[in-house]
């Protein structure tokens, strides 16, 4: 079963994720991007969902940060967020993100998202 990376500080959020991919996926649930990194150095994951808005370093940061890292570098990235103007969505795609998902999230967009990505 594919491992996604569900990076979040709401856990209402994460929890809205872990069901919408429940019998697909394995979801591994980080509401602080220090606990994603901690998660990062023991599982190698399929694709990572983030957030912008978290405390400390924002969801923009920690793409910039994992795309300078050999480990990391390839791992796909969507990002889901309330953000959803213009400059943040262009800067999201330019550091190497795979898609961007706006909140509230709906379970089809979702899923298509994921499948595009990583397949089913």
């Amino acid at each position: 079963m594919k491992k996604i990376l569900a990076v979040d500080d709401q856990a209402e959020v994460i929890n809205i994720i872990a069901d919408f991919l429940d019998h697909n996926y394995e979801v591994y649930p980080a509401k602080t991007t220090r606990k994603a990194f901690a998660l990062l150095h023991k599982t190698k994951f399929d694709l990572i969902l983030l957030d912008i808005l978290m405390p400390g370093m924002n969801g923009i940061e920690f793409l910039e940060y994992i795309k300078t890292q050999i480990w990391y570098e390839n791992t796909p990235v969507i990002f889901v967020s309330s953000e959803a103007d213009f400059k943040t969505v262009s800067q999201a795609v330019n550091l190497g993100a795979n898609g961007y998902i706006k909140k509230p999230i709906e379970k089809e967009i979702l899923l298509e998202k994921i499948k595009l990505v990583i397949g089913g």
